[in-house]
């Protein structure tokens, strides 16, 4: 036998323990020999990698119900014995309550239901173990919980919330801890403002950090990320939504730069999938702070109610001008969730291919590498009028404008002053200042 590897387990190994566990019989020491692995690697992985499984339709839930002596917990029973008793609700009253299974199989080796003989007849819940979900476990467990700063996001909210009331009163980094009971050190707090966490607030604007000379270091600085602002908002999450609603309403949100390399002015742009009507705003730079901007704009002047209807779903890319969602999708005055913001797979602009081909127009007007800086907001309106009274093949040579009047309401269209054009005044031509 070979020396024995000390590297995380494979997913070809999990797959090879999933399928040795499917033999009734089999060993501890066999899988371990199978993959040259410690038994403990093997006993460890079995046991905190297993999931419970249990029909959704099961009355007694319990792990316990084999052996349960409880008797009346609920009036509902026939017979007094809660193992017996047929009411949902038992398994919230009952003080005793397990939803593991409680057997001679999962108290020792193998620990999971797979390969038992009487799994068909058992009414117990189950313990099973799966290799692909074992896997993306484990590389949740060794990875994941590294990125960011380890709060979740409605904590990051609460202080980006914080410190920009308090900034703007003047109030220093610990007084704002301390005024408004946050659950973060002040050395925390300034790592957040300099990764640029907290928008609106920088270095310059804090009483003290200005007159520090910062200290060298050779090692690498290593940005945080917000570590859970893509739970929920993934491309599975969003086809999961669409499969749950279909008829809801979509849009594709990007942004469109001019000068590479610069932080001048850039576009905001949100596609209605439906109709390929897209909206153009411009913002001062390629932020996440002038996103949130534009999107209080919206909500100011739709109201939450048409806002909530109208952009429903917005489908994205992983730039980090999009980092807030949070506080793109809630009301401000009352930190309701009025939308849903989903986000595309790293370097998959496809999967919001509609929004990227409309910039085909787009960059009729306004031609790559121009520079935004001289461009108003009148102009953007120009163009967005100008592209979406255009006519496209795809809806039989009718405009996103002629088709989006029948689905969205005539506000929505005001947020770019849209006006219907005759053909012969529509021009895709590149503006000129």
């Amino acid at each position: 036998m070979t020396g024995r590897t000390y590297k995380q387990l494979s997913r070809e190994e999990r797959l090879s323990i999933e399928s040795d566990l499917n033999d009734p019989d089999i060993k501890l020491k066999t899988i371990a020999a199978h993959l040259n692995r410690d038994p403990k690697s093997i006993r460890y992985e079995v046991t905190h990698r297993a999931v419970v499984r249990v029909r959704s339709n099961q009355h007694n839930k319990c792990g316990l119900q084999d052996i349960c002596t409880k008797v009346r917990l609920c009036p509902d029973c026939i017979t007094g014995k809660c193992c017996e008793c047929r009411h949902d609700n038992c398994n919230q009253i009952c003080p005793d309550f397990n939803d593991h299974p409680v057997c001679s199989r999962s108290s020792r080796w193998p620990y999971v239901c797979n390969g038992c003989a009487k799994l068909s007849d058992c009414h117990l819940p189950k313990l099973f173990y799966f290799a692909d979900k074992a896997d993306i476990d484990h590389c949740h467990c060794v990875s994941d919980w590294k990125e960011g700063c380890q709060k979740s996001e409605n904590d990051m909210a609460a202080i980006i919330r914080a410190f920009q009331k308090g900034i703007q009163n003047g109030l220093s980094v610990d007084v704002i801890i301390k005024e408004y009971g946050l659950n973060i050190s002040t050395a925390t707090a300034y790592r957040y403002i300099d990764a640029h966490l907290i928008p609106a607030v920088k270095n310059i604007d804090l009483k003290r950090k200005t007159r520090y000379s910062p200290r060298s270091s050779s090692k690498p600085k290593i940005i945080p990320k917000n570590p859970d602002f893509l739970n929920g908002r993934r491309l599975t999450d969003f086809n999961d939504r669409m499969e749950r609603d279909p008829s809801v309403n979509v849009w594709q949100m990007d942004t469109v730069i001019g000068k590479k390399g610069s932080e001048e002015k850039c576009l905001l742009t949100l596609l209605y999938t439906r109709t390929n009507l897209q909206l153009y705003f411009l913002l001062d730079s390629k932020t996440s702070e002038n996103v949130v901007k534009v999107f209080d704009k919206i909500k100011d002047f739709l109201g939450p109610d048409l806002f909530k209807e109208t952009f429903t779903v917005i489908k994205t890319d992983n730039g980090t001008e999009f980092s807030e969602p949070l506080l793109i999708e809630t009301d401000p005055q009352t930190g309701e969730q009025l939308i849903n913001i989903y986000f595309c797979e790293p370097r998959r602009s496809d999967q919001k291919g509609k929004c990227e081909k409309n910039h085909e127009q787009l960059r009729e007007i306004i031609p790559p590498g121009l520079s935004m800086y001289t461009l108003s907001t009148h102009d953007i309106n120009y163009a967005s009028n100008m592209i979406n009274n255009y006519p496209r093949r795809l809806f039989h040579y009718k405009s996103p404008l002629e088709l989006s009047v029948l689905f969205l309401n005539e506000k929505v269209l005001q947020l770019n002053r849209l006006t219907s054009l005759r053909l012969d005044q529509v021009k895709l031509t590149p503006i000129l200042h």
